[in-house]
């Protein structure tokens, strides 16, 4: 192991083996032996094709993920995300349950609001400091959808809803990375 090397533990960028680096920097110039940077594929290749129905493979197999979903990969991350949830899902004329427990997720709301009605479904607080008790929440129960973010980053708190979280059809989480079930 090189000693020389900065351990990272902050939220986001962490720490990555040093052959998985390796192996990264050979394919960034000459994948698979094509003479093209993976970076350099056309995404209509059969290269390309394999790289991406083999994520799809291993993430299925990763997170139990059955043959009745479909896994969609997107650009943009998280806040990628927040107006693309609102413009997608938000019906006319009706709201979205957003759980605000940290920056991330107010973000997200303040997102959706150029949209459609948000509800908040936690008390306003000034500071976050932790997740309030269920029993305070206060949900739509004709909302569009449920948007929580169960890891806040930025105040370092985790908060895993339980299997009926308060409210409707579709529930929307926005965990490290990014993966929305729908």
């Amino acid at each position: 192991m090189n000693t020389s090397k900065i351990i990272n533990f902050a939220a986001g960028p962490s720490k990555i083996p040093e052959k998985v680096l390796e192996r990264a920097n050979k394919e960034f110039l000459n994948y698979n032996g094509t003479g093209h940077s993976v970076m350099e594929l056309s995404h209509r290749s059969a290269d390309f094709s394999q790289i991406i129905n083999n994520a799809e493979t291993l993430l299925r197999e990763l997170m139990h993920i059955p043959n009745n979903y479909h896994v969609i990969f997107l650009q943009g991350g998280g806040s990628g995300q927040f107006s693309a949830i609102p413009l997608n899902l938000m019906q006319k004329d009706k709201t979205a349950n957003y759980i605000v427990t940290g920056t991330w997720s107010a973000k997200a709301a303040k997102e959706a609001e150029k949209y459609g009605k948000v509800h908040k479904v936690v008390p306003k607080v000034e500071k976050h400091t932790g997740v309030p008790c269920t029993s305070t929440w206060i949900s739509n129960p004709d909302a569009s959808y449920l948007y929580y973010c169960d890891n806040e980053t930025i105040h370092g708190k985790k908060a895993p809803l339980g299997a009926d979280p308060v409210t409707p059809r579709v529930h929307l989480t926005e965990p490290e990375p990014m993966f929305c079930l729908f």
